[in-house]
Order: structure tokens, then sequence, then C-alpha cells
């Protein structure tokens, strides 16, 4: 698949890392949907933006992934404005809350589990009875579903539950000629980063000592699409945290 003229809805494409995603799609020339759950000045903004970075077309749509319905309608939404549909990237997340295990309640792991986890399942299922044969699903995992992270366990958990995901739908789609690949960052320079003081600890125990760029992980999303031979395979961006944690 070449990103230049492609069909692409990114949910949760409107902020943060997302947003970073879907503007370097938009700079190669992809044609997008984005979604947010509500839509804002922020959002018509970002669109404004991603025609200006070069996106041909650029819409954004609202829906809650959170829910299979939720996430069903979320994609039917955007391959509708796209007019069809050649890749899914998912890059919406819950809450990023550091707390000890024994105290997260139900609410908090149902709030992880169910946009990171059963949003992307749902939602790559959605996709993939709208996308023809050399279509991609690319989900933004996390470093930290590959390894223990104390403080992150309900975010953690979904995110390996995702790169696990990604695994069995390579797998299952594999006859349709549809790929599924993930990209999972390490810690992110993100100007909208609520816990930045973390981040740059994080960073600090790796042997590069600085954060990954989110021109990075926009790169990794774009070799996943585009590489026809990769498939089922989680790309870690983290600038060598699993090796030096």
């Amino acid at each position: 698949m070449k990103v230049a003229g492609a069909k692409v809805l990114v949910v949760g494409g409107v902020r943060r890392l997302g947003r970073a995603i879907a503007l370097d799609l938009a700079a190669h020339g992809a044609a997008l949907a984005v979604s947010t759950r509500a839509r804002t000045r922020a959002a018509d903004d970002h669109v404004a933006a991603l025609l200006s970075a070069g996106a041909p077309t650029a819409r954004c749509v609202e829906g809650d992934a959170s829910s299979a319905g939720g996430a069903a309608e979320l994609v039917a939404r955007g391959a509708d404005v796209l007019d069809g549909l050649d890749a899914l990237v998912y890059a919406a997340s819950g809450p990023f809350v550091p707390m000890q295990p024994q105290e997260i309640d139900e609410p908090a792991w149902d709030a992880s589990l169910d946009i990171i986890a059963k949003g992307f399942f749902f939602s790559a299922c959605a996709a993939h009875e709208r996308l023809a044969a050399g279509g991609a699903v690319v989900a933004l995992t996390d470093y930290l579903g590959l390894q223990p992270w104390a403080t992150f366990a309900a975010h953690s958990a979904a995110k390996a539950a995702q790169i696990h995901l990604v695994k069995i739908l390579a797998r299952a789609w594999a006859p349709d000629s549809v790929r599924v690949c993930g990209v999972a960052p390490g810690p992110v320079d993100l100007d909208d980063d609520l816990h930045r003081d973390a981040t740059l600890r994080a960073a600090a125990r790796v042997a590069a000592e600085r954060l990954v760029t989110p021109a990075d992980v926009g790169a990794a999303v774009r070799f996943c699409l585009e590489t026809d031979g990769v498939t089922g395979v989680n790309v870690a961006v983290d600038n060598g945290s699993l090796v030096t944690s």
C-alpha cells in the first residue's frame, strides 16, 4: 500500500500522539478521517492543519470506540466520509494515571481495557469488513505492554492484550490479504504530556537518554502501512528501553 492517496481512519487522531501520526500521514498524502469522542474547536483546527499539511481530504468524525457497537459505528462513519477505507490506525488510549495495583478500582480497570483492548479489537473487526485485499490495520501499542511496570497495571495489561491481538488478527486475516501490525512507542516527547517528569525519568533509564520523537513513531506507522511483507509484528520505537531497563 502507498500512503499517498490511501484512505485512512485514525481512531484517536485528534489528540496527543494520534494527532502527530495523523499530521505525518497528511504530509505524505493520505486522505484522512480522524476521530474524537466530542467534536470541539480544537478538532476543527486539527482538520484544517491536516489539509494544510497535504491531506487531499480531511474530516473529523465523532464516536466512542470503547464498546463493540460504538466501534462499529465509528468505523462506518470514517469509511463513509472517505468513501471507502484502505487502512485503520488505532491510536485511542484510556487513562494514564500512575497508581499501585491495589489502588485500581473496577471503573479504572474497565476504562483502560475497554478503550485499548476491546476498542481496538472491535474497530479492527469492523474495518476488516470494509478493507479490500491489500488493506492494513496498525495499532498504537506501548512498550509498557512488553515489560512489567508497577504503577500502570491496567494500562500495561490492556496494551499487552492489544499486542497479542495484533498477532491473532494478522494470522486470521492473512488469507484475506489484510495485514495487522503494532507500533510500540517508548517515552515520547509530546507538548501536551501531563506526566512530563515521569516521562523524562523513564527516558533517563535507557542508553540513549532521550525521548522518542513523534516523527519516529509516525515513520514506523508508515513503514507498517507501506511494507507489504510486514504483518503480525509489534515494532518497538523506544530508544532501546526494552533492552536497557
